[in-house]
């Protein structure tokens, strides 16, 4: 499936017979449910990037060199539908987690909010909205794309990608991580804090000054089109952060981890 996704015919033929439309169509009718080995987490196939996901968190173990058996507090900004929570939940055994998890795709929050339910991670809150906003205002522009992945506060496609359809306009409320951390779990540390939210990092490191101090590990997945991940680093290591490994690399984008010096 990832070499035909970066076949433009292939997105020619898709768009041509709406193989998307009818699959996704039929998805969110009879979602697919699954269950990890072992831990018995549960997760749904309910689109088409849902399988690329579940391949990228559980079969390549893209992000799991940094989930260390302790962790307890995390934040998940960019959460999709919601398999990071799956993941953490999998990989140390605990159903008390605290957390939050940020979409601006108000779809992905009601993945995220079924995933939660059904693996009774009670502790754990879905929010609809956009932290790295390069504005003060109280709602902001955000681009959905049809395939949900590559939805962007940038309407900005990959270079070197197949568009995946156009971009839907919409606004999203613009959220503070530090308040929103504060009013849901008060002065906790937060162990681990992901960030895949296609460019806009380039300003939440600047943005969120105080929730940074709060922060041990950081995973972040980079976007070379809109930000470089040195430009990125320069902001992180100013917060006390340094680069412990990279877990994967593409020519455009990849997923690092950090953590305090």
């Amino acid at each position: 499936m990832r070499a035909l996704d970066g076949i433009p015919a292939v997105h020619h033929l898709v768009r041509w017979f709406k193989v998307r439309e009818i699959i996704q169509a039929g998805l969110r009718k009879w979602p697919v449910v699954k269950t990890l080995p072992q831990s018995q987490v549960k997760y749904r196939f309910s689109s088409l990037e849902t399988f690329f996901l579940a391949d990228e968190f559980f079969k390549r173990d893209a992000y799991g060199p940094a989930v260390l058996p302790d962790t307890t507090t995390f934040v998940d900004l960019g959460s999709n539908a919601g398999l990071f929570a799956a993941l953490l939940a999998h990989k140390t055994g605990r159903r008390d987690l605290c957390g939050l998890m940020v979409d601006a795709n108000p779809a992905m929050v009601s993945e995220t909010q079924w995933l939660l339910s059904q693996n009774s991670l009670n502790r754990i809150q879905a929010i609809h909205g956009l932290v790295g906003a390069e504005t003060d205002a109280k709602e902001v522009d955000f681009f959905i794309l049809p395939s949900s992945l590559g939805s962007s506060q940038f309407d900005i496609y990959e270079p070197g990608k197949p568009p995946k359809g156009a971009w839907k306009k919409v606004s999203v409320p613009v959220l503070n991580l530090e308040e929103l951390w504060q009013k849901n779990f008060g002065d906790k540390r937060c162990q681990l804090l992901k960030v895949d939210i296609e460019g806009s990092e380039k300003s939440l490191f600047r943005r969120e000054p105080q929730f940074l101090k709060r922060v041990d590990r950081v995973i972040m997945e980079w976007h070379t089109w809109i930000v470089s991940r040195q430009k990125v680093e320069q902001d992180l290591a100013a917060a006390g952060f340094r680069l412990k490994s990279v877990l994967h690399e593409e020519k455009e984008s990849g997923i690092a981890w950090y953590a305090r010096s």
